[in-house]
């Protein structure tokens, strides 16, 4: 299959997604982004993988040793193995020995860290194992950021995709690109079309090539003070489920219609206004973060991108333009939220 991705002995896929449904069809549906922890577990990419010496065995596999008993080594040669969860190992790839293992949840927290994000922050969209676990991938939403690029006014792309390889073929790397990952087609193909691309060599001196990748996207964490700061402003503001707070943010956002407008119009009002007070009172709102703006502000954000009207391919290029009318709103949402402080 051209996804790559790869799908253990019990049929299941090792990826996870948040969004829309790849074309793929396969993994675990998240609903809603979801944090490093969640993602890579959903996904199974949380493995450990180890470097080891290569040792010569014939055809029949059997180990070939020198005339004092030692096994026979390719000196110039190392091998990535992955350790599994219930004591079985898996040859990955052959390198060389200068290759550094950096294991998949380092590789997705750095890209945390250069976007001024934690580990604990819901902006991951997809997570995935490629190549029998010799690859991995990720997809970091920035649309749900405030990031303000550094020097120069430069349009941020909608996504951090972060990739590697345990099998020396896969540098690490971190694309700002519009092009979400879902497979090893999507990944190569948002690295050929990234705004930017960040790239660190599997060695020993990859940690301070991986400190000057904010630098290289011109990515600031400028962003990361704000945007703690709105949250918990928005937190602190009460909006109790039957409030007229609730009808001020949604009515700032979708205008209600006059007495004298037609019978669809005012139909597609309370259809809206139905939808998003069913949202808002769900696990991923205000029964997961309690009746508050932030929670409100959430719901808007989440009808906009996942439950309004119209075709999935709609909503997404709607999401990623950054002047869309969905983006606008978006941001009349959240200055609705903060006048009621």
């Amino acid at each position: 299959m051209t996804a790559n991705i790869e799908i253990n002995k019990d049929g299941k896929a090792r990826f996870a997604y948040a969004g829309e449904v790849p074309w793929h069809k396969l993994g675990t549906k998240m609903y809603g982004l979801r944090t490093v922890d969640e993602m890579l577990e959903a996904s199974q990419a949380d493995y450990q993988v180890i470097l080891t010496k290569v040792a010569i065995v014939d055809d029949e596999g059997n180990l070939i040793r020198n005339p004092d008993g030692t096994p026979v080594l390719v000196d110039d040669s190392r091998a990535t193995v992955r350790v599994n969860d219930d004591g079985t190992f898996d040859s990955l790839s052959t390198v060389g020995t200068r290759y550094d293992v950096r294991q998949n949840r380092e590789v997705l927290e750095r890209a945390m860290a250069v976007v001024g994000a934690s580990k604990g922050d819901t902006v991951i969209d997809t997570c995935g194992v490629l190549k029998g676990g010799a690859r991995f991938f990720a997809t970091i939403d920035l649309g749900t950021l405030i990031i303000d690029p550094t020097g120069v006014n430069d349009k941020i792309a909608r996504y951090l995709v972060v990739s590697h390889g345990h099998d020396g073929l896969w540098p690490i790397r971190y694309a700002n690109t519009d092009i979400r990952a879902v497979c090893q087609n999507t990944v190569i193909m948002g690295l050929k079309q990234a705004t930017r691309v960040f790239t660190a060599r599997h060695t020993r001196y990859a940690e301070e090539y991986i400190q000057t990748a904010q630098e290289a996207l011109h990515i600031s964490t400028e962003w990361a003070t704000k945007f703690r700061e709105e949250a918990e402003k928005m937190l602190s503001i009460p909006v109790p489920q039957s409030s007229n707070r609730v009808d001020k943010v949604i009515e700032a956002v979708f205008e209600q219609p006059d007495a004298d407008a037609k019978d669809i119009t005012k139909r597609n009002w309370e259809e809206i206004n139905g939808t998003l007070r069913a949202l808002y009172v769900n696990p991923r709102n205000a029964s997961g973060f309690g009746f508050n703006g932030w929670s409100i502000y959430n719901t808007i954000v989440e009808y906009l991108d996942h439950h309004r009207r119209g075709t999935s391919e709609d909503r997404a290029l709607a999401t990623m333009e950054e002047h869309s009318w969905v983006n606008k709103k978006k941001i009349v949402a959240q200055n609705a939220v903060l006048s009621l402080a």
